[in-house]
């Protein structure tokens, strides 16, 4: 029997607040604990009822990060994770009568063939789900119906993680992340909720890629042939032999490199991947690769697109908001990338191996964690650049109230020394203190007040004219 394992990363509705978990960890511990009999007892609602004849369980969905962590001691063990919490919050458990809108009434593979469904959440808005479905897609006859077959059963497996991935979110972690907010009401745990207008809320529900993986015995009839197929467009760089051929050979046990891949079951343990499987290693590996890379793929769009808008954004508005956008996901990103780091310190060497070797084929350094940091470079300058925008433009309210001060302190000014000339030449009682030869007050006293008013305004025009001159040469 041929086993076919699903992986997809899906875009869903669950921001964690940033460092949470390292500021309070028990107050963080606490909430997620509280909330587990609130969990199952929407859960019990939320599926639907029992199906005659068929074994009925419920579903389940567990919270992970229920006890504080401690960072000391950590490398307990030499054959396990040196891990304090497990990176994503809860595991969901699903069986196929769970999810009516996918499976029911359909008989055909790999549907027909589902035996396990998962799925984990994580800190960045993404959900990973999992399934597991036996399949024999090897045909009775010749090697052109195993192509075909296999090309067929690719297409159905895409098809139906799709669709599973909307189900689940629409039924159950939509329900659950309101059940969450609901109870974390001051956003201590949990990043307030996307807006409405934003365009984001449309990707929510869709998953990113679905990856497609055999797991099958190398010893059985057809093998060969359904191994050269699914991994015919894998090309490894530098190799000088084919992938099937090391497979076939012995050399390699798996192969997972791009959305096909392949694990060689020699002992028949199947693709539940359980601990002690010869694969689970690979498997662990894999879901964490999954995860940065699709977080960060997510950062790296959503990074490009406000980029843009923000070099075409116009009014204040705009731009605080932009302003926001980009320190958020800059932020984000960067927590992304030092997460990496800090994972890789206390995953166990095999894992940390593989997972390695998956993303460096991947090109994840070159095609996103560098484009990442050098937008984050440029959501730095174009911060800069609002906050200096910001600055001149302050600046420029002041010069024109300052501006506004001198014009009418020259108004002001010319009509107080006029009235005061005219007052010291009319009034014998001020002129007598004037001891001077000086005839100025004379001449200010004698001018008519429309020729002070067009002087003011010659000289405050001036003044308007060099203002302008010297702001324009500082831009």
């Amino acid at each position: 029997m041929i086993q076919l394992r699903i992986l997809a990363p899906v875009v869903v509705d669950y921001y964690a607040v940033p460092g949470a978990s390292l500021r309070d960890p028990h107050g963080y511990a606490g909430f997620w604990a509280d909330q587990q009999p609130a969990v199952d007892e929407l859960l019990a609602g939320l599926a639907p009822g029992p199906v005659a004849d068929v074994p009925w369980r419920p579903p389940s969905v567990v919270l992970e990060h229920t006890r504080a962590t401690r960072s000391l001691n950590l490398y307990r063990t030499i054959d396990d994770h040196a891990i304090g919490r497990t990176m994503h919050v809860l595991t969901g458990t699903l069986d196929p009568e769970h999810l009516p809108g996918v499976f029911g009434g359909v008989t055909t593979a790999p549907h027909a063939g589902v035996i396990e469904i998962s799925f984990r959440l994580y800190d960045h808005g993404l959900m990973l789900l999992e399934m597991l479905a036996d399949v024999d897609p090897r045909p009775t006859e010749h090697t052109d119906g195993l192509a075909s077959r296999l090309d067929e059963l690719q297409a159905r497996a895409v098809a139906m993680g799709e669709r599973t991935a909307r189900e689940i979110v629409a039924r159950y972690l939509d329900p659950l992340l309101r059940l969450l907010r609901a109870a974390d009401r001051d956003n201590r745990i949990l990043a307030a909720a996307t807006p409405e207008g934003d365009p984001l809320t449309a990707e929510f529900g869709e998953p990113l890629w679905v990856t497609r993986s055999l797991v099958l015995d190398p010893a059985e009839p057809g093998a060969d042939a359904v191994t050269r197929h699914w991994i015919k467009d894998v090309v490894i760089a530098d190799d000088v032999r084919d992938p099937a051929d090391r497979l076939l050979d012995g050399d390699l046990e798996h192969l997972v490199r791009w959305l096909n891949y392949i694990f060689l079951d020699r002992t028949g343990v199947g693709g539940r991947m359980l601990p002690g499987d010869p694969f689970r290693d690979q498997w662990d590996a894999l879901r964490y690769a999954q995860v940065f890379y699709g977080a960060l793929d997510r950062i790296d769009t959503r990074l490009s697109k406000i980029l843009a808008d923000s070099a075409a954004a116009d009014s204040r508005w705009e731009l605080e908001q932009l302003k926001g956008n980009l320190l958020g996901l800059s932020r984000r990103a960067e927590l992304i990338i030092m997460e990496r780091q800090d994972l890789s310190k206390y995953l166990k060497r095999a894992v940390r191996a593989e997972m390695d070797a998956i993303l460096e084929f991947w090109d994840y350094e070159s095609l996103l964690a560098q484009p990442v940091r050098f937008k984050i470079e440029v959501c730095d300058r174009r911060l800069a650049e609002l906050a200096t925008r910001r600055t001149a433009r302050s600046a420029m309210f002041t010069d024109l109230i300052l501006l506004g001060i001198g014009v009418t302190s020259i108004l002001g000014t010319a009509l107080a020394v006029t009235e005061f000339g005219r007052s010291m030449t009319s009034d014998p009682g001020m002129a007598v203190h004037d001891l001077g030869r000086s005839s100025i007050m004379a001449w200010i006293a004698g001018q008519p007040a429309d020729a002070v008013l067009i002087t003011s305004g010659m000289v405050s025009l001036l003044l308007v004219i060099m203002y302008l001159f010297f702001r324009r040469d500082r831009t």
